[in-house]
Parts: structure tokens; sequence; C-alpha cells
């Protein structure tokens, strides 16, 4: 291998944001016209850039709304038009009706209210009308809607909950556990399930605050938790001529926080009667209700092929692109024609239930810690560079997102990065391309699931699509710690490192020439320690490099016996401190040469980190000699911090709930933190005496900021 051959890294990261090419027009050339002329998008981020790129190929110019925090958004980039309407408080901003009107209004361009509002106001709302949003965007009255419809309910209370006390008196006669959740609610928030009554209290506060917060809607309900279930969903389409069609269902069981993290079409588990028997009630449902334009019928079910009925969602659900790989529909321009007063198509009205064409899965690409137990992440996107896209019969890579370079992910909306989808004809194909595109997916500056999302793809349980709604809990039942690599790929990683280093220390120094051998290659001693700097495995590396790089490695301690070994590299094409880097690894045996695409995440005082198949680590790197001396050296002290409740993220400080002198138990309630829109109740690390209370509610505050002392 040529030290030259370092000096180039190729990297494709385009713009580009969504391939359509195998998505079909709604309708034939026939309808030549536009649905619209121009449209307001009520909405922000990426579902809002996706719906301008429909707009754009059907030549209907978009208008955008923005808050004050958004001004330099991609959506408000993209849109032909763009005006502002609030603060950055979604309820100063996003859900003012009023002042989205005027807009409207002002520019010709899912919320009954608001539906009626706009209606009135002579525009065209693009979505359902106000009487199937008012009985299915509600969830106390859809319960009862499709329970006259013969569609099966989860057991509950069948009404709203008045208070705490009413909601523990409820949960009692309902039987723990309970599900409590806004009635007006969606995307996990204003949700909590309980186990006992002090839960169901808990719950029943930070889940009304919530909604409030999110939704300006506070009521909540209560039902039965059901255990163990898959999460599914069926898509929606009904046009204003009596036609509603339903497409294949959604696997939507891997979550957080009642959060879906992975979407897959189609289910592993549901059978091909079941599949229709789902279908069929979500038509049911929405013949009963009127139903007009894209929606999405929520079920659960068992794997004894039981289903009950969850929730109506009135609107396009984030997964909705893996349903649109799956079927080749575009189901944004439906959306844009039934407003518009068109049927819907012919080929999709025959069918009525229709088939999955391959395998489609989702990743949700969140600003959030996976190892601080999902918490939200917030900050600049320093470096950001797309997976590369495609879209042909054998394989697609999408990804539907509102970010870019240099953008910023604030505590004021919801964290999402992106969507990031892959098809193929083959579930396990669609695995891989998700796989790889993870691993090209660069985003720096803040901290992202993107390892956790690699460690779900790796997993036996979810590569055999055997697991529901408690995979997290049950797959990392003491939280997520990182990716663990087997030994031949530990090997590789370290291999990786030898490389870069190899290239760092030639750039930096030449010292590579000291080591030419009479053969012409080069060789070179050091010592890489992977980990800790003081507790991490520690290995001695001699490398050669000619036409391949060989990396001898020999552990220095017992915890890295298992990963000596050689390992030959035939390229590694990266550009010093460039993010990326791909590497060939010699074939083996058999003639297969194995790539992998790494991650450089940046330099240290001491080495760098990388991050290989979604596993992160540091790597100290230095001269024997250094090393020997460095056995010497005291570790720093570590800081006890088991007496301080610190703020595990950025937020807002909604309440604090002792005083200094108070004696607390572990475990107790002391304080609860807002971020994202999503309320967080934070517990006492100890049993002890409240010694300060070193903030009070409304107070911003940072990561690791202190709260409360104690004695």
């Amino acid at each position: 291998m040529n030290l030259s051959a370092f000096n180039s890294l190729r990297l494709k990261a385009t713009s580009g944001l969504l391939r359509t090419s195998l998505l079909r027009n709604a309708h034939s050339k026939a309808h030549a016209e536009k649905p619209f002329n121009k449209i307001l998008i009520a909405n922000r981020g990426e579902i809002a850039c996706r719906i301008i790129r429909t707009a754009r190929k059907l030549g209907v110019k978009t208008v955008a709304i923005y808050s004050e925090a958004d001004a330099t958004s991609m959506h408000v980039r993209m849109a032909d038009e763009a005006y502002c309407v609030g603060p950055a408080a979604s309820k100063e901003s996003y859900l003012r009706m009023d002042r989205i009107l005027q807009v409207c209004q002002r520019t010709g361009a899912e919320n009954a209210k608001f539906v009626d509002m706009v209606e009135a106001a002579g525009v065209k709302f693009i979505g359902p009308s106000s009487s199937p949003m008012n009985m299915m965007g509600d969830k106390i009255n859809s319960k009862k809607i499709a329970k006259e419809a013969n569609c099966f309910i989860i057991p509950g209370f069948e009404g709203e909950v008045i208070d705490e006390e009413h909601a523990v008196t409820l949960a009692r006669e309902v039987g723990y556990p309970v599900m409590i959740k806004a009635s007006a609610g969606g995307g996990g928030k204003g949700m909590r399930v309980a186990f006992n009554d002090a839960e169901i209290r808990e719950g029943y506060r930070l889940s009304k605050a919530e909604a409030l917060s999110s939704f300006g809607d506070d009521r909540m309900l209560i039902e039965r938790f059901i255990e163990d279930p898959h999460h599914i969903e069926i898509q929606v389409l009904a046009d204003t001529h009596g036609n509603v069609v339903a497409f294949p269902e959604r696997e939507c069981s891997v979550q957080r926080r009642n959060q879906k993290v992975v979407e897959e079409s189609p289910s592993q588990m549901i059978l091909p009667e079941t599949r229709r028997a789902m279908q069929m009630q979500a038509i049911q449902l929405c013949k009963a209700t009127g139903y007009r334009s894209a929606g999405t019928v929520e079920m659960l079910a068992d794997d004894q092929q039981n289903f009950y009925f969850l929730e109506m969602n009135t609107r396009l659900q984030v997964e909705h692109p893996i349903t649109e790989l799956v079927s080749g529909e575009d189901l944004v321009e439906h959306m844009l024609w039934i407003a518009a007063g068109k049927p819907l198509p012919e080929r999709l009205t025959k069918q009525q239930c229709l088939g999955y064409n391959g395998y489609a899965i989702e990743s949700r690409v969140y600003a959030e810690d996976p190892i601080r137990n999902f918490l939200p992440s917030v900050g600049p996107l320093n470096s950001y560079r797309e997976p590369h896209k495609f879209s042909t019969k054998d394989g697609t890579v999408r990804l539907d997102t509102g970010v870019y370079e240099g953008g910023v992910i604030s505590t004021n909306y919801d964290p999402m990065i992106a969507k990031l989808c892959s098809w193929a004809p083959s579930r396990g194909k669609a695995i891989s391309l998700m796989e790889q595109a993870l691993d090209e997916y660069v985003v720096q500056g803040l901290v992202s699931n993107i390892p956790f999302l690699r460690s779900v793809y790796r997993n036996a349980r979810f590569r055999a699509g055997k697991y529901s709604t408690k995979f997290i809990p049950q797959e990392y039942p003491t939280g997520f710690h990182g990716v663990e690599l087997s030994a031949p790929e530990t090997r590789q990683m370290l291999g990786v490192a030898a490389a870069i280093h190899s290239v760092r220390n030639f750039e930096s120094t030449g010292d590579a020439i000291a080591g030419e051998q009479e053969d012409g290659s080069v060789a070179h001693e050091f010592v890489l320690v992977m980990g800790d700097a003081f507790d991490g495995a520690a290995y001695r590396v001699n490398t050669k490099m000619a036409d391949t790089l060989e990396a001898t490695i020999t552990p220095l301690d017992q915890q890295g016996q298992a990963y000596a070994g050689t390992v030959a590299l035939s390229d590694l094409v990266w550009e010093r401190e460039q993010p990326l880097a791909s590497a060939t690894f010699v074939a083996d045996g058999h003639g297969k040469a194995e790539k992998a695409t790494v991650q450089y995440l940046g330099a240290t005082d001491d080495g760098f980190v990388l991050r290989f198949r979604g596993a992160e680590h540091h790597f100290a790197t230095r001269s024997v000699k250094e090393h020997s001396l460095f056995r010497h050296m005291q570790k720093p002290p570590k800081i006890d911090t088991s007496r301080s409740l610190l703020s595990p993220m950025p937020g807002t400080l909604i309440s604090v709930s002792v005083k200094p002198g108070q004696r607390v138990e572990e475990g107790q309630a002391v304080a609860v933190i807002e971020a994202m829109k999503m309320q967080n109740s934070l517990k006492a690390p100890r049993s002890g005496v409240v010694k300060t209370v070193a903030k009070q509610a409304g107070a911003a505050l940072k990561v690791d900021e202190l709260i409360v002392e104690f004695e």
C-alpha cells in the first residue's frame, strides 16, 4: 500500500433528500392540471420539506410558516414563500391557528377547529374534514366510534379522567398495569405506563402538563396496558367519492419512552389472513366516520394474531416513507389530489386491500444520547454528511430530513434529525443497506442515536423478526452501553486504528521513512490503548506497509488477549482529519475482500476516536517508551456526585418539590425538567437531607448543572 493512497477520500454526500424515481405518479397524465396553484404547509422540519418536494414535482408553489427559532431552517429555505408566525414556543407559533390563517389569506394559499376556520375563510384544507378529525383525532371519542364500527378495542375507561384521585380509582378498576395518555396526543408525548398508585399519580401529572404544552389540550384517558404486544399500523387513503384503500402494515415495536425508533414493512409476525382482517377493520372505521385523505389506524397485536384498535392518527405519519417504498405510491401526492376532489386511481380501488413489494425499514435518527437513557442532546451540527442515496430495482436508500451542516438542534422542538429508510427485495438486504447507510451518516457536534440503531440491526432477535414492544427493555435491561464487537471485528478495528495512526504520524513527522526496510516496505512500532487512557486495553502494534498494510497486534495486558493476531488492509482511503474513511481488508481464504466504512470522530490530546460498525472507541497512541513510563502516572481522582442532583440534559426546570432541611428517600421525585416538549421527572440519587436548592422553577439548565445538593 503506497502512502499516497491514504491522501484521498472517496465521499459522496449529495444534498438531495428523497429519491422518488420508483414512486408512481398518483394520477395518470390525463390530469395535466395541478391539484392546486399554491399550498401553505402548517408544519415544520423534515415533514414540511417532504411535502415541498412532492409539491415541486407537481408544479405547486409552497408557503412555509416558521417560528423565530426556525428562521434559517431548511423548510423555510425550500419554500417559495415563508412567514414568521411567532416566537419559539409551539403554542405561540405553530399552534396559533389565527396567525396561520392570516398567512393563508395573505398568500392565497390538523386540527379540527383549524379546519373549520380554514374552510370558513374559503381556503381548502389538505387533509380530513373537521368531522372525522373531531371523531378520530380525540382518543376518547375514537374508542367509542371504533367499538360501534365493530373494531376490537382495548379495555379501559371510556371517558375523561378528572383528577389524580380519579386516575387512581380508574386504574384500580381497569387493573394494573395501565396506560395513561393524552386524548389529543401523539408521538409518544403525554403518555406514561403505571404499575401502581404512585406511578399513576406521577404519570397523570407529567402527562397532563406535557399534553397541554405540546397539544394545547390536557384531557387524559386510561386503558389497560397490553404487555409484550406488537405495535402495528395500517395506512389508509380515502377520497371524497366513497373509495377507501388500506396499505400493508407497518411494524413499529422498537420503541423507547413510547416513541418509535425503528419501523419496518411488512411485519414478520402478521399472517396474511390477519393482515387482511386488520385492513378491513381500518376500512370500516374510515367509512363509519366519512374519512377522507391519508390516515393511520394503529393497533396492538399479540403473537396469537389477536389485535385491538389503539387510535387513529388523522394525518400523515412520520413513518409513511416505508409504506411508499413497499407500495411505490406517493402518499403526499394522493393527499393533494384527494383534496382537489379527484378519485383515487383504479389501480388502487380495484384492490382495496393492497399487497407489498419487497421489504422496507426506517430508522429515526435522533439528537439524543442512548447511553444516558436516550436523553435529548442539543447543539450545532458541526459536521453533517448524508449517506449515499439511490433508488434502483435492487435496492433503495432514502433520507428525509430538515437539517443541514451548521444548523442547530434546540430544546424547542422534537429532537429528530432525519428518517433514514432502506428498501430491497429481501429483508436481509434491506438490513444490510441500512447498516451501510448508518455507517456513512456523519452527525457530529452533538450526540445522536446512530450507534444504538446500529446495535439494533446487529441484534439476533431483530434480525430474526422475533421482537415486540419490550424489545429495548429485554435486550438492553441495564441500558445501552455501546455496540459490542466480536473478537475478529475488534481486531479489524485495531487494524484500522493502526493504519490511521500511521497516516497521521507520517504526515506530521515523516517518521515512517526512518522505518524503511531493505525490501522497500515501511515498518513502525507503537502502542495503542483502546478505551480509557489508564484502564483501557493496551496493545503493542508492529506495522509493515508495502502493497498492503499488515498490523501485528500483541496484547500487553490480560484484558486484550482475545484480540491478538495480524490484520491486513489492502486499501485505506482517508483524507487526514476528515470524518469518513473506507477500509478494505485483505481477501480471506475464500478470496473475499471485506470493506468497511469507518468514522473518524476527531482527534484528542493523546490520540483519536473512531466508530466502527457502530462501536465507538478512543485510541491513545504512544511510543513503547512513553507507554512504559505512563504506567507510573497517577490516575486523576474521580469526582463524587453522589450528593448532587445534576441536570441530565439542557432544558427548563418546571418544578422543584423539595426544600432545604427536608429528608428525602432514594428514588423520590425531586424535580421536573422539560426539554423538546417532553417532561422528565428527576429522582433523588440517595436517601438524605436536602442541603441546598440551587435552581428554582423556570431556570434554564445546562447539562450537569447543579439543581439540588444533599448533606
